[in-house]
């Protein structure tokens, strides 16, 4: 349906249109994914100004707009609220972030809001400030995009059988794509992760961990790094393929 609109919104991309203007795709409160075009956006600002200054990659953004026919709908006013300036003191934080908006803008679909989704998104980038257990906050956002699409295994109990994976931890647990967890008995060749009681239990903690508590959590770092390689391997077998900015990220 037409008409205007007044959200918030998180900028996952921008594109220079023209020499005054920009067209970005963010993730918008109740609205999800939505693709604008902002006239006069990368103008000199003046008091009159719609825009006060170009659009800023991860901004979050107080936003109007007019919703029209297609794909392509008109920002009309914006006023940022937090540019999350921490997320680029740091490199390896700005990869990290880099990331994440990457996966949203491949993972998302015009339409679809996930205003929970937004949320835990804002809380990470909030968190990454405090230079602090970034793995772990990484893995963390990995738990809440898998299940936000539906395809967050049950760490409690085998894919196939239904039996609970606590009673295999001295056989192994096997990761199997796309089918999922496989405790011992039905494991097969095809596994590609063997998952221990220790990995087991990390990320059955993490899934449903406060985000407050995630920074200081103490976890072995050779655990945590494991448990990278099953929820990334999870994700890009969800979208298909890595997105491009995996290339740049400091593991």
């Amino acid at each position: 349906m037409k008409g205007s609109f007044r959200t918030r919104a998180l900028v996952l991309k921008t594109t220079d249109y023209s020499e005054t203007s920009q067209v970005i795709r963010v993730f918008a409160r109740d609205h999800g994914i939505l693709d604008l075009l902002a006239k006069g956006s990368r103008r000199p600002a003046r008091k009159s100004s719609s825009f006060h200054a170009p659009f800023d990659l991860g901004g979050w953004y107080d936003l109007n707009f007019k919703q029209r026919s297609g794909d392509l709908h008109l920002a009309t006013e914006a006023r940022l609220v937090e540019g999350f300036g921490h997320l680029r003191d740091d490199l390896a934080t700005w990869l990290d972030a880099t990331l994440s908006l990457d996966i949203l803008r491949n993972l998302l679909t015009p339409g679809d809001p996930n205003n929970e989704l937004l949320r835990e998104t804002l809380q990470y980038f909030k968190l990454l400030s405090a230079r602090r257990g970034r793995r772990r906050l990484r893995n963390r956002f990995f738990q809440t995009v898998l299940a936000a699409s539906g395809v967050m295994p049950s760490w409690n109990h085998c894919s196939d059988c239904e039996s609970p994976l606590a009673e295999f931890s001295v056989n192994g647990v096997s990761l199997e794509l796309p089918a999922g967890l496989l405790c011992g008995n039905c494991r097969t060749s095809r596994g590609r992760f063997l998952i221990d009681n220790e990995l087991l239990t990390y990320l059955r903690a993490d899934s449903g961990r406060d985000w407050g508590l995630v920074p200081s959590w103490e976890v072995p770092q050779p655990v945590v790094l494991r448990g990278w390689e099953i929820l990334s391997s999870l994700l890009w077998h969800h979208l298909e393929r890595p997105p491009r900015s995996l290339r740049y990220l400091r593991v």
